[in-house]
């Protein structure tokens, strides 16, 4: 079988995603696992995408419906640690601050909600493991699809209460801000074509054969500028364990 436009951009994420992988390991390496800013989430994103697009090139030669679901749940999954490392810079934002603005429970909450999120979405996509299945998810993934979103209103709330006291945050940890700020769009658009996906289930927006250039510019796009950004922010953020040793360790995720 020849290498299709759906095969292009699979090589595309993993010409882009092999090398993050490296480098987001050695941003939690460089800020330690429990500190580094919600950069292991990165590292567990580029792996996801990574093994997504090695499915999807390997229905070259193996088409199966084993190949396309593990795809497609490695694609929904992406959406959890791009959130939740969005939320760990927020988080460490809260915690440069004297006094956090935030009461760690929010942060809780988030994670909560994406755990809840993934799991509905991969539970609702293996609920009928047949092509039809895949290109009409049942309501238990529109449900988890639809927490995404609410998701993504909590991290913007949450964007919103430390914008507003800015001035509290430690210098040079505003970038944090900026990182989650410039992302918050980009998260938006992935989870509108997530829900198009499985809400509409069209020639256009479908798990198995739609527009290609629409992901393309939905999708694939959009995660790879709030990969790149996140990960450049790492390099510029102070080590915790060196500046903030009077901070109590708590895990940022």
């Amino acid at each position: 079988m020849a290498v299709t436009y759906r095969n292009g951009i699979s090589i595309l994420e993993l010409i882009a995603y092999l090398p993050s992988f490296f480098v987001a390991t050695f941003l939690v390496y460089r800020h330690g696992v429990r500190k580094s800013g919600g950069f292991v989430f990165l590292v567990i994103f580029t792996i996801v995408r990574i093994v997504g697009a090695c499915c999807e090139l390997a229905t070259i030669n193996s088409p199966s419906t084993g190949l396309y679901t593990i795809a497609a749940i490695c694609s929904s999954i992406g959406l959890s640690p791009l959130l939740m490392t969005c939320s760990g810079l927020l988080s460490r934002a809260n915690q440069s601050m004297p006094r956090p603005r935030i009461h760690h429970f929010a942060f809780t909450f988030f994670r909560v909600v994406t755990i809840v999120a993934l799991a509905l979405t991969v539970s609702g996509l293996t609920w009928n493991m047949t092509l039809d299945g895949l290109k009409h998810p049942n309501i238990v993934a529109k449900v988890g699809m639809s927490l995404y979103l609410c998701d993504w209103v909590v991290m913007c709330i949450l964007l919103g209460i430390l914008f507003l006291s800015r001035s509290s945050i430690e210098k040079g940890e505003n970038r944090t801000l900026a990182a989650a700020a410039v992302s918050a769009p980009f998260i938006l658009v992935r989870i509108i074509y997530d829900m198009l996906l499985f809400f509409l289930a069209n020639s256009t927006f479908n798990i198995i054969d739609g527009s290609y250039t629409v992901q393309l510019f939905m999708s694939v796009f959009d995660e790879l500028i709030v990969a790149f950004v996140c990960l450049a922010v790492g390099f510029t953020l102070r080590v915790r364990e060196k500046y903030w040793k009077s901070v109590p360790d708590l895990d940022v995720a």
